[in-house]
């Protein structure tokens, strides 16, 4: 081989690496929020750019948790007892939602146009309209409520039972949406602070007392809304976020360790004794990435970004005593000739219960034709569309109303829109 072949093969595979680095980087890029309490910021990381604003916007009195819904951000100001509503690409605040006065609103999730508050102080969860930004009712749960999480036409409510009853009676409130009224209570273990769902199955990060009642996590079937597993991590446990069937992990209340354990066998792979290290406060991720918050008490907090095998990436300083961070994906450039511009498009609920409508929600008119499949490819629904909101598939449909994947494609003008729901029995 010449010295110019030599040359070339080498020139070529270095384009090829920097070409699959960029392809990767691309893939992995994603805005990452996170609430810094004592500096009453919120902070905006871009992983693409590696641009970190730590003072994207300003925040009320302890703010505490952030969710992205309806084109906005909202963040729980706990000292405030509201909601602050803010523009995701400025940063300035549009508004501010009093809750109640004195409720300590500690966390919110979104539903179907409504934003769900628990408050911490008044044993109650709020209900606000996102297009009128009032709050329309509250109900009653356990004693100090915290996390909130939506599964098909419920929403769970996670009760710490109050550190001054030692979290006595910690529980899962269940409330029936269309009702709006609690419908059962399940028991777990002392102090649930965190509550996901993935794959069909509720995960609870119970804390523990920080002393001697250590964290466990609590698994619940919202099918039969029935505790099925409780695993015995230790330490005192903070946020959970569940990869997929083979990964969840659990941070660490103090910010110092990760904990790891089988969402589908319920095997605990590391626990208190044998700790991933360094951790944080609170996990999450994706496919490619896992993004630990580290609150580094007295300092400025710490983002620390793995790749998917846990190896280090890069870290990001963001302020003082972060509480909470959430992803959004990155608004990249899109080089496909193939892409063309769609509306978008929200299935709810799903997934959806055998018997449920199912509505399709459009962010702008829409003229065209919806088509359903099911898993094998057979076309089960096939329906004119012309909406400037929704469309509602009815249960009296015979054709969808049993338990399944299915698939839609809307064909509107030029555009081909795809995606999947679920039913469940």
């Amino acid at each position: 081989m010449t010295y110019d072949s030599l040359t070339r093969n080498f020139l070529i595979r270095t384009i090829l690496l920097c070409l699959f680095i960029a392809i990767s980087i691309d893939i992995q890029a994603v805005i990452i929020y996170v609430v810094n309490s004592e500096s009453r910021t919120l902070s905006r990381i871009d992983t693409d750019t590696n641009q970190v604003q730590n003072s994207f916007a300003t925040l009320g009195i302890v703010p505490n948790k952030v969710i992205s819904a309806g084109n906005f951000l909202w963040c729980v100001n706990s000292g405030d007892n509201a909601l602050q509503k803010i523009n995701p690409e400025t940063g300035s605040t549009i508004s501010n939602i009093l809750i109640e006065s004195g409720c300590n609103p500690w966390d919110v999730c979104y539903d179907d146009g409504y934003l769900y508050v628990s408050g911490l102080f008044t044993n109650k969860v709020y209900k606000v309209n996102t297009l009128t930004d009032a709050v329309e009712g509250s109900i009653e749960v356990g004693i100090s409520p915290e996390a909130l999480c939506t599964y098909g036409d419920k929403l769970y409510v996670t009760n710490t039972g109050g550190y001054q009853n030692n979290y006595a009676n910690s529980s899962v409130s269940v409330i029936d949406l269309n009702a709006f009224e609690v419908i059962t209570t399940i028991p777990v273990s002392a102090n649930p602070q965190y509550i996901v769902e993935k794959n069909g199955l509720l995960h609870v990060s119970c804390t523990g007392n920080w002393f001697d009642v250590l964290g466990k996590v609590a698994v619940i079937n919202p099918a039969t809304d029935e505790l099925v597993q409780t695993l015995d991590i230790g330490g005192s446990l903070g946020g959970l976020w569940v990869k997929n069937t083979e990964q969840a992990f659990t941070a660490d209340g103090n910010g110092l360790n990760l904990y790891q354990y089988n969402p589908e066998s319920f095997a605990v792979i590391n626990d208190a004794s044998s700790p991933i290290t360094p951790g944080g406060s609170v996990v999450w991720g994706n496919n490619e990435l896992i993004a630990l918050l580290s609150p580094n008490w007295g300092n400025n907090g710490k983002i620390r970004i793995l790749h998917s095998d846990l190896s280090f990436w890069k870290e990001y300083n963001v302020g003082m005593a972060p509480t909470d961070m959430k992803f959004q994906s990155a608004s990249t450039p899109v080089n496909d000739d193939t892409a063309l511009p769609h509306p978008l498009v929200t299935v709810y609920p799903n997934p959806a219960y055998s018997g449920q409508d199912i509505t399709f929600k459009f962010a702008k008119a829409i003229k065209g034709n919806l088509k359903i499949y099911n898993a094998k490819g057979q076309l089960v629904l096939s329906k004119p569309i012309l909406s400037d909101k929704t469309t509602i598939i009815q249960s009296s449909y015979n054709t969808i109303n049993s338990n399944g994947i299915f698939f839609y494609s809307l064909e509107a003008g030029n555009n081909n829109i795809k995606g999947k729901f679920i039913i469940l029995r």
